[in-house]
């Protein structure tokens, strides 16, 4: 049996949004994430709004040199529009992310091979229109959040990597873009049951992201799936240059708990960036057609 189960660390970067407005604070909470990351041996994935690309292109340089994905993250009420991401309409989504990506390659001279839009806000059109244009992975899906207000609906979607559809994001389908999904427990709802507890390192201390790490593990050592993934997140809107800041000692025990657990549950955890499962993925699956998934 295999027991392979790909393990990626994302951060979103959003340290220019409104509200929290300090580039300099992110810039060193990215460098330090990513440090702390790399030096455990894992891979980070940065999904870096606009204008955080903007702020701070050195530096993201210097991380997708040493082997970091960059990838694009989008707020639309931070380039002003006034609602979430699953508000807007496919042409609307085609145009904003289109000149996200214009601005990602102005700022880093490369294109982005991954997204995930603002709260995990999506609709229909998200997927299609993401693969339209020339993404071939994401990881938009909290699977189980149904959080009206964020405009974010992904009840009963997918819970493992797998092929997005064309017409609608809670299925498999036969676009050539793969979603990796945040990891979420279905079993531990919250916020009155309209969010399942995820692996955000802000969201809870090491003692429960432990038990959850630990039910997580043993989930996907008995998944029946090609590529079995987890995917933490957080935000570079925390002090993780401060090591006695609590997410930052949050993180490091997070990672102690998935080296006992992995070894404990005896399964291999491979360190791989959002695109890298995608293409882990893509080499042994076969696409469906789009016919097929219609």
């Amino acid at each position: 049996m295999n027991n392979d189960i790909h393990i990626s660390w994302t951060i979103d970067c959003e340290a220019t949004q409104t509200g929290f407005n300090d580039a300099g604070a992110g810039k060193r909470a990215v460098r330090a994430f990513v440090n702390i990351v790399a030096e455990a041996g894992f891979k980070t994935t940065l999904f870096v709004m606009p204008a955080d690309l903007e702020a701070y292109p050195s530096l993201l340089k210097e991380l997708h040199g040493m082997g970091c994905e960059i990838g694009l993250h989008y707020h639309p009420q931070e380039e002003g529009y006034n609602d979430f991401c699953g508000a807007f309409s496919a042409s609307e989504q085609r145009q904003m992310y289109g000149n996200a990506i214009v601005r990602f390659e102005d700022a880093l001279g490369l294109s982005p091979t991954t997204f995930r839009t603002g709260s995990c806000s999506a609709n229909d059109a998200t997927f299609p229109v993401s693969a339209e244009l020339g993404f071939t992975s994401c990881s938009h899906s909290m699977p189980g959040r149904r959080m009206r207000n964020l405009r974010a609906n992904w009840e009963d979607a997918p819970r493992y990597v797998h092929y997005t559809h064309p017409a609608n994001r809670l299925l498999e389908g036969g676009l050539d873009l793969i979603e990796v999904p945040v990891t979420t427990d279905p079993d531990s709802m919250l916020w009155s049951g309209q969010h399942p507890q995820d692996l955000r390192v802000e969201l809870f201390d090491a003692k429960n992201h432990r038990y959850m790490i630990d039910k997580m593990l043993h989930r996907e050592k008995l998944r029946e799936h090609p590529v079995r993934s987890i995917v933490t997140l957080t935000h570079n809107t925390f002090y993780y240059d401060d090591e006695a800041d609590f997410r930052t000692v949050t993180l490091r025990e997070m990672i102690v708990a998935f080296r006992d657990l992995a070894e404990f549950h005896q399964v291999n955890l491979i360190p791989a960036t959002i695109s890298e499962v995608a293409s882990a993925y893509r080499q042994v699956t076969e696409r469906p057609s789009v016919s097929a998934a219609m």
